[in-house]
């Protein structure tokens, strides 16, 4: 009997929860979200993380180095020509876009440029793909 009078409480306790709420009575207020630890703003843009001189890790011969906008490309210590670049939204849009994650290399007398989707872009470490083609290049930095 006792179980049946525990039982028949807690299930009208339960019904009393789900009731709505009197409808003169304010809502409960809404806890806002935290901001967010890290701003978009604060994080590196890409082309400055992509300054400095930089080898590739499938040839050791093939060396770039990239200053403001232009990419200056040595193959066995022999120039190979300057390239600009330009940080885009994606490779289909290729909009320019100082927070995108491609860019477009474009030399001199080109029609067109060809347009990279960053892989891995850290302090050490610059792996891009492409798009043309599909594959990867990657590189180690050699100075910042």
């Amino acid at each position: 009997m006792m179980f049946r009078a525990v039982f028949a409480g807690a299930g009208i306790a339960a019904l009393a929860a789900c009731s709505p709420a009197p409808k003169d009575t304010p809502a409960e207020p809404v806890a806002a979200e935290p901001a967010p630890a890290v701003q978009m703003e604060d994080e590196p843009r890409l082309l400055a993380m992509m300054q400095g001189t930089w080898q590739s890790l499938e040839d050791p011969l093939n060396v770039f180095t990239i200053s403001g906008d232009k990419m200056s490309s040595v193959y066995n210590d022999e120039p190979l020509g300057d390239e600009t670049i330009t940080v885009v939204t994606d490779c289909t849009a290729m909009t320019p876009e100082a927070d995108g994650m491609s860019f477009t290399l474009k030399a001199e007398g080109d029609d067109e440029p060809r347009c990279f989707d960053i892989i891995d872009a850290g302090a050490d470490r610059l792996d891009y793909s492409y798009s043309a083609r599909g594959n990867t290049l990657a590189h180690k930095r050699m100075t910042p």
